[in-house]
């Protein structure tokens, strides 16, 4: 219900563009429209709802559902921002498709989406723009102590990375699947839960990754990132157009349970197999 509450604009026009399309057949339009056309002189410009007609209700259906579409809805919705108010926008990616590839939506409001969605997002370039607040919701850190522990033996072809930005991270939030793994931990000194942007903090992440050693090749990622600094990891770090060893990177999701921020045991996969 929370999930329909904050998209319901977004699921009336969905609604709408399925009654647009089944309501010609339910209605019988071609039934109706054809003795009009009766009486109509056939000339170029009539001949295009003749031959509608001709190809029955479902055609007229899927014609007045794309010109709804087409002229209206994703007109207005390319001036519009998806997802606003203060709300968790925990929405599956197949609905994020939907608003922009079919309801047109181009710029999308990262605020509120949980880590894993908006490096899916990200990553596949699914919006035109992303949106992550104002720059005076974030304090901006030139230089600040960053802190790095990575193992002296060799790593495992899966490594855990481990980034705690807003909120730290113990070692007891991970999931018992992947402790086994090698993992490096990149924290900022005052992840206190204030929203900062340190180009130090995202500068480190992608000296990490780009100099880790040749037999990794897969990457779990476990963060508590502002949204501005998933944008740049995202776009800076991880999209790197197969210029990096990184085949494969899974982004774990850390839900509220009873209290209790685990990290779940199944991640999303962001790319790779």
């Amino acid at each position: 219900m929370k999930r329909i509450k904050d998209w319901l604009v977004q699921w009336l026009q969905g609604i709408t563009l399925v009654i647009l399309l089944f309501i010609p057949t339910f209605f019988d339009f071609a039934a109706i429209i054809r003795p009009i056309l009766e009486n109509e002189k056939m000339e170029l410009d009539t001949a295009k709802y003749f031959w509608l007609v001709e190809l029955g209700n479902w055609a007229i259906g899927l014609v007045l559902m794309l010109l709804i579409l087409f002229k209206f809805l994703r007109t207005n919705n390319e001036k519009s921002t998806l997802n606003k108010g203060n709300l968790d926008h925990d929405h599956c990616y197949i609905g994020y498709l939907f608003c922009a590839k079919v309801l047109g939506y181009q710029k999308c409001n990262l605020i509120g989406i949980p880590v894993p969605m908006q490096f899916k997002l990200i990553m596949n370039d699914i919006f035109k723009e992303y949106d992550f607040g104002e720059e005076t919701d974030y304090k901006k850190v030139d230089d600040e102590r960053i802190k790095i522990k990575k193992p002296n033996g060799n790593y495992t072809n899966t490594i855990n990375l481990v980034l705690s930005d807003t909120y730290p991270i113990s070692n007891d939030l991970l999931p018992l699947s992947t402790k086994d793994l090698t993992t490096i931990w990149i924290s900022r000194e005052s992840n206190n839960g204030v929203r900062v942007f340190s180009s130090k903090f995202y500068e480190t992440i992608r000296s990490v990754v780009s100099n880790l050693p040749q037999n990794v090749f897969a990457i779990n990622l476990y963060a508590t990132l502002n949204c501005k600094h998933c944008w740049w990891i995202a776009r800076n770090v991880f999209k790197q157009a197969n210029r990096s060893n990184i085949r494969k990177l899974v982004v774990y999701p850390q839900p509220n349970k009873n209290g209790k921020w685990n990290f779940a045991e199944k991640g999303m996969s962001i790319f790779g197999k």
